[in-house]
C-alpha cells in the first residue's frame, strides 16, 4: 500500500487501484508541497515515490470521484524543466500496435465530446463564421509557472491571435473556477479591448468551441492538448507537456529533450502510458476506452436530468 503525504490523497476513492504499480510509495501532488514532501522523503528513506495529478479525463461532475489519476515515479508532466513519464514515453515513440490503439482513441474521443470535466453544457450563443479560440488560465496555477509562460505571455498571445487571423474573431475562454470561484484570470484586462474579441466566461464546456475554431492559442491549458486531438492547429506561448514535439506552433525553444513525435506517440503516452483509470463506483482498473464510454454515457444522463 502506497504512503500518502497528506490527508487529502488518502481519502481519493480505489487510491490502491490507482497506486497498483507503486506499492509502498510515497504520494504526493505533483508540484505541490505534498509533491515536494514526497520527493524529498524518498530520497531520505531510500524508497521510491509517486507525483499524482488529475487525469486528462477528470470525472463528469467536478467533485465526482477521479476515474483516471496521471501517475509518475519520475516528474511532473506540467513541468517543462525535469522529464516526466509522458515526456519520456512520447519521445521513445509508439509501436504499431500502440499508433493504432492511439488513432482509435482520437476517434472515440472525437465522436465523444468529453472534455477534462463534463458536467457543463456547450456553448448555447451563436457563434463567428470564423474565428480563432483563446485560452485564459488561473493566475497561480502552476502548469503556467512550470511551463515556463508568465504573464506577458498571456497578452504576447491575444495580439498574436488578432494579428495574425485576419478576418476571424478572437473568442477568449476564461478558465471555469475564474467563474465559480472567483479567481483572477491571467490575461490582462487591457488585452482584452478590441472590437473583434468576445469574452465568453459562462463556464460551457469547450468542445463546440474547439471543434469550430480555425486554431487554438494557449500558453500552456489541458485545451491545447483537447485542440490537438480534434485535429485543430495549436499555438503555444508556454511549454505545456504536448508542445515542443513539431504538433504545435511554438514560440519558444522546446527542452533538448524534445524531438520530432507523431500525435499517436503524445496519445499513447498521456492517454495510456501515463494514466491509470478505474471504476468509480466498483474500483475495477479499466482501460482508457472503457473509461471513454462510460464518462460519455455518464454526461448524457447528467445534461439529461
Amino acid at each position: 500500500m502506497a504512503i500518502p503525504t497528506n490527508r487529502a490523497i488518502g481519502r481519493i476513492s480505489h487510491l490502491d487501484a490507482f497506486l497498483a504499480d507503486h506499492g509502498r510509495a510515497l504520494v504526493g501532488w505533483g508540484r505541490k508541497p505534498s509533491g515536494r514532501r514526497a520527493e524529498m522523503a524518498a530520497r531520505l528513506l531510500r524508497r521510491p515515490f509517486a507525483l499524482l495529478e488529475d487525469g486528462f479525463l477528470r470525472s463528469v461532475a467536478r467533485h465526482d470521484p477521479p476515474l483516471s489519476l496521471i501517475v509518475d515515479d519520475l516528474g511532473c508532466y506540467y513541468d517543462a524543466s525535469r522529464p516526466s513519464r509522458i515526456e519520456i514515453a512520447t519521445a521513445r515513440g509508439a509501436n504499431p500496435d500502440q499508433a493504432r490503439r492511439a488513432r482509435a482513441l482520437i476517434a472515440q474521443w472525437r465522436s465523444s465530446g468529453l472534455s477534462k470535466y463534463n458536467h457543463a453544457r456547450d456553448y448555447a450563443g451563436a457563434l463567428p463564421e470564423r474565428y480563432v479560440l483563446v485560452a485564459d488560465q488561473c493566475h497561480g496555477d502552476l502548469s503556467v509557472a512550470m511551463g515556463l509562460g508568465d504573464a506577458a505571455d498571456f497578452a504576447a498571445m491575444v495580439e498574436a491571435a488578432l494579428r495574425n487571423w485576419p478576418g476571424h474573431d478572437v473568442l477568449v475562454k476564461v478558465h471555469p473556477d475564474a467563474r465559480t470561484h472567483g479567481k483572477a484570470g491571467c490575461i490582462p484586462a487591457a488585452a482584452l479591448d478590441h472590437p473583434h474579441i468576445r469574452v465568453i466566461d459562462d463556464g460551457c464546456h469547450p468542445v463546440r468551441l474547439i471543434r469550430g475554431a480555425s486554431a487554438v492559442y494557449t500558453v500552456t491549458s489541458l485545451i491545447g492538448f483537447e485542440a490537438l486531438l480534434h485535429g485543430r492547429p495549436v499555438h503555444c506561448f508556454g511549454m505545456p507537456f504536448y508542445a515542443g514535439w513539431g504538433l504545435t506552433r511554438d514560440t519558444m525553444p522546446a527542452p533538448v529533450r524534445r524531438g520530432e513525435a507523431e500525435i499517436e506517440d503524445l496519445v499513447h503516452a498521456a492517454m495510456v502510458e501515463a494514466a491509470r483509470y478505474v471504476d468509480p463506483c466498483g474500483g475495477a482498473i479499466w482501460p482508457v476506452e472503457r473509461a471513454i464510454d462510460h464518462a460519455s454515457r455518464a454526461r448524457t444522463r447528467w445534461l439529461g436530468a
